[in-house]
């Protein structure tokens, strides 16, 4: 995409891979992409008031508050990160929203920060707020919190650091705070820091959320918010921007490492600058058309791009009198070094759908100059009809974006800047282009391992129900791609499914039953011919291939025709040499295929021609001296001195994993098998019972059968000594079982991969070259944590400064089944619950009596019912968990707060709570979901 026609170089060059944000009006990228195509002004608008005195002239003005506001941005996953609820009551809910956009953006990058090569750094920053506030206020009920806990729960400071040590990023984690340039400077640097090689994976962002909203007063007609509650950037009745929330997050990284991990690139950041308007200037927070202009320009020149080709521009645009119009002076400037052409380049403002975003403002603006470029679509500039009589749009080369349209540049790559200027100077710019090119690779594979893992059982069915809406709509990836991306890109948690994608689409979906862990795996070789259908592997699997053709190496041409017309099911093999090679080049290169995919077995079992393919595998035998055997007189007809003098000719090597025999014998590499011993086994009908009731001694183990059919695994399963807790498997279908041999393969491998087996996910897409496609995020289960401050008795019925609450309806599964309150509604609570931890007094003892006992004393209400609900008659989360610890004092039980939304009334939680006591080690995390 160089300007000249000549190879370009593109090392300077960071590609966007992944992003994820919440805008007011939009919980994600997809909403916020709709609302932007159709012309959606989300702000949230209260009824007008009467400002005396308050327009230019002394006359009364009539003032529209307004803001851009986040629906629940009090709710949060506290158990996804680890953190109990008195903890989340104790940060900022603005720390806890860019927490889990972070965690968004990671996933739609395809990214595991636990499974990432390289470093991954993060930078960003966010606004004030006044929730440290409310918390030193409300700090008797917060159970002993210390002004150093208020400090790290709130402060800037320890936003990105917070959000590196919960996500295990081990790169820089730099805090930016630049006013409403911060999100753009945050990405500027980043991408410096990669270029550096400070890390090779950075997030990028910023936000800005007040929780409860930002009580918005007017500031005069001298200040910066609009009297109607409108943003109309660039246009003649423009008298201010509008106060808003939101919070975005960028995964980037350098272009050229991108393009060889097949990321999917969303649009390439071609340069970027951050410049100061220094001392030249009217006052500390008035704008300069120098500095702004330098920041394009040098933005620009680092991207090596001519401004002619820049065909949009995502505006700072507040829509205040004197910002817009130097803004596009400054912009005008930077682009007339270049080009006199007019009217060329769309110019827009984000700010005119959500609100200006503060530290988030460039994040927005940025993600949606993204959603433009890979749609080729510019959304519009909202509220303009009639240009400020002081930028002049008829010379220039900028013409306002009203109307959705196709963004077409001609010859031209799409390119965009995108700016972001901050009160204090501070001037950011960024020169985008779209991603390039990608080829689609279509698989040769005819089945496809997808696998899905949450925290818990709830959360995991959720997840499993969006991809399988994501996988049957209109932007379905190839099955191979989302494979790849679910398998490579995806952090592993404790519930885990898998589904097996066939070639007709047909499907199989299991789930774990258990804590997953490594498990040592036990390689059985039966000695059977298999299905035709195998010989398919050769096609498409690479080490079955090399394996399978090894065996053939040396081999008279005869025999190898033989062996591969047996293979593909084209002829029966009378000949015991043909059978006895081909099935040991089969069992050999299925233990490969196998190793490849990361399962290495922790000994080995063989039965007939599978004892020499498990001696191979233990390292005793070369291939070649295994295959001489075969075609050897001596192994059937001679004695067993004679196949003793054999195995010696052909110089045994050392035995490198345990090897059991089919006396049930167990021979570890320090105890090799003799000479005498293997020529004994190859000699002797095997008998498994002895070896398989060695092999299920250990509960632990589990039993692979790595040939045709289920013949071991089947005689395993109805000894005594096997166990609900033993895990034994069948990797391929027996000769007249039909089915894709791939599907059977990867359905074993997906049990594996439930049980804990680290998969090598290289090996099994080993042959081709897989891209990483955006899939469903993470669902996660919110609760609300808010903490009031006592002064906003404008915001609350009873006026004393409560905890927001909520009455659940579902189990908080992340997909809304909650109904909430605003913060402006929520009723005022206090506690009377006694402060020393003693245990209640009451005639009723029982469970149900101290609950409702405690329900009195937490809620002041005498006389409850036990079916009555604890959030229904007045508690909220605060006093929950507060509750809960009471409780916590009294019986020897750990109850969650979630279980507690679940489990409302005081029945509900005795039995809970007898439940508990009934069996003290049952699994609460499960008993909670």
């Amino acid at each position: 995409m160089s300007d000249i026609g000549t190879p370009e170089d593109t090392s300077g060059f960071i590609a966007v891979i992944g992003m994820a944000g919440r805008f007011p009006g939009a919980a994600d990228t997809d909403e916020f992409w709709a609302n932007l195509v159709a012309g959606r002004d989300t702000v949230t608008r209260d009824a007008p008031q009467v400002v005396p005195g308050g327009a230019p002239d002394g006359g009364d003005l009539t003032y529209v508050p307004s803001r851009g506001r986040l629906d629940g941005a009090e709710w949060f996953d506290a158990d996804y990160f680890g953190y109990s609820a008195r903890e989340a009551f104790l940060l900022d809910p603005q720390h806890r929203v860019f927490l889990e956009c972070a965690v968004a953006a990671l996933e739609d990058a395809g990214a595991d920060p636990d499974r990432f090569p390289g470093t991954v750094g993060v930078y960003g920053g966010c606004t004030e707020t006044r929730y440290a506030e409310a918390l030193a206020a409300q700090s008797d009920r917060l159970g002993g919190v210390t002004e150093d806990d208020i400090v790290l729960g709130t402060a800037p400071d320890f936003l990105v650091a917070r959000t590196a040590e919960r996500l295990g990023l081990r790169g820089p984690a730099v805090a930016v705070q630049s006013a409403c340039a911060t999100a753009l400077v945050a990405v500027h640097t980043a991408g410096r820091g990669l270029l550096a090689g400070d890390c090779d994976l950075a997030l990028a962002g910023g936000v800005a959320v007040h929780v409860p909203p930002k009580k918005i007063t007017w500031t005069g007609p001298d200040g910066t918010l609009a009297p109607d509650g409108v943003c109309r950037a660039f246009d003649a009745k423009g008298e201010g921007t509008v106060a808003g929330n939101a919070v975005g997050v960028v995964v980037l990284k350098r272009l050229a490492d991108a393009l060889a991990d097949g990321d999917h690139i969303r649009a390439v950041v071609r340069g970027s600058a951050v410049t100061n308007d220094g001392a030249g200037r009217i006052g500390f927070t008035a704008p300069t058309v120098a500095g702004q202009a330098a920041a394009v320009r040098e933005a620009l020149l680092t991207a090596g791009t001519d401004a002619r080709t820049v065909t949009y521009v995502e505006a700072h645009g507040t829509a205040t009198p004197i910002g817009d119009p130097i803004e596009v002076t400054a912009l005008t400037r930077a682009f007339r070094a270049d080009t006199d052409e007019r009217g060329f380049c769309a110019i827009g403002s984000v700010k005119t759908n959500i609100g200006h975003a503060d530290a988030a403002a460039g994040a927005a603006g940025l993600i949606k100059t993204v959603l433009a470029l890979g749609h080729r679509q510019i959304p519009p500039s909202l509220h303009f009809t009639e240009p400020n009589p002081q930028i002049d749009f008829e010379s220039g080369p900028f013409r306002v974006a009203t109307e959705l349209g196709t963004w077409a540049p001609g010859d031209l790559p799409r390119r965009a800047g995108v700016s972001s200027f901050a009160v204090g100077g501070v001037n950011a710019h960024l020169v985008l282009e779209e991603a390039p090119e990608r080829p689609v690779r279509a698989s040769e594979r005819r089945a496809h391992l997808l696998v899905h893992s949450a925290r818990t059982a709830p959360a995991l069915g959720v997840r499993l129900a969006r991809f399988d809406a994501h996988l049957a709509g209109p932007a379905a990836p190839a099955p191979a791609d989302a494979a790849w991306t679910l398998q490579t890109g995806r952090r592993e948690h404790g519930h885990r499914a898998f589904t097996v994608l066939g070639d007709g689409r047909e499907r199989t979906t299991v789930h774990s039953t258990g804590a997953p862990r490594q498990r040592p795996v036990v390689f059985l070789f039966p000695g059977r011919i298999g299905p035709a259908e195998a010989w398919r592997l050769h096609l498409t699997e690479p080490a079955f291939r090399e394996a399978f053709d090894s065996v053939l190496d040396g081999v008279d041409e005869q025999l190898v025709r033989a062996v591969r017309e047996t293979a593909r099911g084209l002829a029966l093999p009378r000949d015991p040499v043909v059978r006895d090679t081909y099935v040991f080049a089969l069992e050999y290169a299925l233990a490969a295929l196998w190793q490849r995919w990361g399962i290495r077995p922790g000994a080995v079992l063989g039965t007939g021609t599978g004892s020499l393919v498990a001696a191979v595998v233990a390292g005793v035998l070369p291939v070649a001296g295994a295959v001489r055997l075969i075609a050897e007189p001596a192994r059937s007809g001679g004695t067993e001195e004679d196949l003793r003098a054999l195995l010696d000719a052909l110089d045994p090597r050392p035995q490198r994993i345990p090897v059991v025999l089919g006396d049930g014998s167990w021979n570890d590499p320090g105890t090799p098998v003799t000479a005498g011993r293997w020529a004994a086994e190859l000699r002797t009908a095997a008998d498994p019972d002895a070896a398989l009731d060695t092999l299920l001694a250990d509960p632990e183990r589990v039993l692979l059968q790595v040939g045709a059919g289920s013949s071991l695994v089947e005689t395993a399963r109805r000894k005594p000594r096997c166990t609900p807790g033993h895990l034994l498997l069948a990797g391929l279908a027996g000769p007249d079982d039909g089915g894709d041999a791939l599907a059977v393969l990867y359905d074993a491998l997906g049990r594996l991969w439930l049980s804990g087996a680290r998969v090598s996910w290289a090996g099994v897409h080993e042959g081709e070259r897989r891209a990483k496609v955006p899939l469903p995020g993470y669902p996660f289960e919110r609760l609300p944590y808010l903490v009031r401050h006592p002064d906003e008795e404008s915001r609350t019925a009873g006026g004393n400064g409560a905890v927001a609450t909520a009455s659940v309806t579902g189990t908080g599964t992340g997909t809304g089944v909650a109904e909430t309150r605003t913060a402006d509604e929520e009723p005022a609570v206090t506690s009377t619950a006694p402060a020393d931890g003693s245990r209640p007094e009451s005639a009723d003892d029982t469970p149900l009596g101290v609950v409702l006992r405690l329900f009195g004393d937490a809620l002041g209400l005498p006389d409850l019912e036990p079916d009555e609900s604890f959030f229904e008659l007045g508690g909220d989360s605060l006093i929950a968990v507060k509750l809960l610890a009471r409780l916590k004092e009294i019986y020897p039980v750990e109850i969650r707060m979630s279980a507690l939304f679940a489990s409302a009334t005081a029945a509900d939680l005795a039995a809970l709570i007898e439940q508990q006591l009934a069996a003290p080690h049952q699994d609460t995390e499960e008993e909670s979901a």
